[in-house]
């Protein structure tokens, strides 16, 4: 019987050492930024892990990339640590990050911070895997573009510029924040906390998750909430429902009219327009 229990654990450790090779290292990269403002943007494009990105006072944006590769097979591990790469590119007015992986070829595009990738069908799929973790800290004047898709979260604090935010298996947190807004993912909670309205817009889109929103009690703006399956939550006091907007388009098939911000509320006089969408989720706004 021992030797059986004996047997049984060696077949579990070298099924386990097979499939638990791993490697990883941790790559750093200083940008120096000229303009501290919100008319320079910093863009992360990144598929799998988290991005966390803070603004601190300085004038450079720190780079700390933790890189983890996975495989059956040392060769494969060792593979994947010499393809995948950390790319960057940088203009007058923009710093961006992405990454080279050879099962994905960059797609250019004519805005240069957007991110987008197309499948290498010249080349046999990797037998690895890979995890990317950024920890990046920026100016905290300038503007961030950041995104991920898979196995990790966004978070954003105390950026003072505008903030683009993307995830798709995954939660966006922005914490202390005061310019335009813009987030979006697909399985995910959405966070914000906003030290001072921004100045035009906020828009917050998810489809299985909740949308979570603090405010400074006086808050003007224009709230538009549309929700199918959840319920949404406030303590701030609306001054007046806002009367729904009817768009009319004309074709050689006829009229249609098309009605939005049905479920609109203005706080206060003028302010930003605030969007809020979920599916499958609540909406909670309260006060600070």
């Amino acid at each position: 019987m021992k030797r059986i229990i004996n047997i049984a654990l060696l077949m579990m450790l070298s099924i386990g050492a097979l499939i638990a090779q791993r490697d990883s290292e941790t790559i750093t990269k200083s940008l120096k930024v000229k303009d501290n403002s919100k008319e320079f943007w910093f863009a992360v494009c990144n598929i799998n892990g988290n991005v966390d990105v803070e603004a601190y006072s300085g004038n450079t944006i720190e780079i700390e990339l933790k890189k983890q590769i996975s495989a059956r097979s040392a060769d494969n591990v060792r593979a994947g640590m010499e393809e995948v790469k950390m790319l960057i590119s940088e203009g007058d007015d923009f710093a961006k990050v992405n990454f080279e992986f050879p099962d994905q070829k960059i797609r250019e595009k004519d805005d240069p911070l957007d991110c987008g990738w197309d499948w290498n069908g010249n080349r046999r799929k990797s037998r690895y895997s890979y995890l990317l973790d950024y920890k990046i800290k920026v100016p905290n004047g300038i503007s961030v573009k950041i995104s991920t898709v898979n196995e990790g979260d966004v978070s954003i604090r105390n950026v003072e510029g505008e903030i683009y935010a993307g995830n798709v298996n995954g939660d966006i947190t922005l914490i202390n924040i005061e310019s335009n807004t813009k987030a979006s993912t697909v399985n995910g909670v959405i966070e914000a906390v906003y030290t001072k309205m921004p100045s035009e817009f906020g828009s917050f889109n998810t489809v299985n998750g909740d949308i979570l929103l603090e405010v400074p009690s006086k808050s003007s703006g224009v709230y538009n909430f549309q929700t199918q399956w959840g319920k949404v939550y406030s303590d701030l006091d609306f001054d007046s429902k806002v009367a729904p907007k009817v768009m009319k388009t004309s074709s050689g098939k006829g009229t249609k009219y098309k009605i939005s911000n049905s479920n609109g509320y203005q706080m206060g006089k003028g302010g930003p327009s605030m969007e809020f969408e979920t599916l499958n989720g609540d909406i909670r706004i309260r006060k600070k």
